[in-house]
């Protein structure tokens, strides 16, 4: 943030870093007021013609220019505002978009990375006030994403190139997990206590998705098998009880894709790959399985 601090007080001439993010704030609120013309253009246009081509650009170039502007946002202040301005008005456009257009990572590919990025406490710029229920809400609205295109993509036949139609999609969506359940900004109790069921659901359908990958294909592709192993460390970090009830087939395969993973060249992928027989804490039980 000091070097970004430091960049714009030479370009501009300012050396009062508030009235930098002040700068900064009001560009973001310009643009969000013309992103707002083009999320309402779209909210307007009925499910039967939500599939045009001029829609599939549009959403294509909203979500790049979204992404963006979120990752810009490196403090409270700046994430506040872009939060206020899109939860909840413009969610459900980013919920239309995913149903109606889950079979096209042109679109689906920028939407999902945008929201990834979203979700993402760097800086801790997620860090809502205790008595805010934003990110109890930010979780829900990313588990009826995540729910909704692992359903729709799970749902549709292969392809020839899977990485391009349906693995990267995967790996973008267990990155967006992976960065919610370790933001520290959700209390995740509070969805047990109250019976809802958006981190069971969640979890569910990344494991769904992920067993529907061979394990090959898994340790083949760097960027999937680094998402899938940073998902299984953090889960069995934060929610290790949601790993302990599932099947033992999904165990069985969770137990063989450790081991295998200890295999591979990547030092960062052996890192997780600990990490998570670590906080298992039955490394001697995945071995003998």
């Amino acid at each position: 943030m000091q070097q970004l601090y430091a960049k714009l007080a030479e370009l501009l001439g300012l050396y009062d870093h508030m009235l930098i993010l002040n700068i900064i704030v009001g560009k973001i609120a310009t643009n969000l007021k013309f992103y707002g013309e083009v999320f309402l253009s779209l909210e307007l246009i009925p499910d039967a013609l939500f599939c045009t081509d001029d829609v599939k650009q549009a959403l294509i170039g909203l979500m790049r220019d979204l992404r963006g502007i979120a990752m810009a946002t490196s403090s409270r202040r700046t994430y506040g505002f872009l939060f206020d301005w899109l939860y909840p008005a413009h969610i459900p456009l980013l919920l239309k978009a995913i149903t109606i257009w889950a079979d096209t990572p042109e679109v689906t590919t920028p939407l999902l990375k945008f929201v990834a990025e979203f979700v993402l406490n760097k800086s801790q710029r997620l860090n809502f006030e205790t008595s805010s229920p934003n990110g109890i809400l930010l979780f829900r609205e990313v588990s009826k994403l995540i729910v909704t295109y692992g359903s729709i993509i799970l749902s549709l036949p292969n392809r020839v190139d899977m990485y391009q139609f349906k693995y990267k999609g995967i790996w973008i969506s267990l990155t967006i997990l992976s960065r919610a359940l370790a933001g520290n900004y959700v209390n995740f109790g509070v969805f047990e206590i109250y019976g809802d069921r958006a981190l069971v659901d969640a979890f569910d359908i990344a494991m769904r998705m992920v067993l529907s990958i061979p394990l090959a294909d898994i340790l083949a592709y760097r960027k999937l098998s680094g998402a899938y192993f940073t998902f299984l460390e953090i889960m069995m970090k934060n929610q290790i009880q949601l790993i302990l009830n599932l099947d033992s087939n999904s165990f069985t395969f969770i137990a063989g894709s450790l081991e295998s993973g200890l295999k591979v060249l990547d030092a960062n992928i052996k890192s997780q790959v600990l990490g998570a027989k670590g906080s298992l804490g039955v490394t001697g039980k995945v071995a003998a399985m």
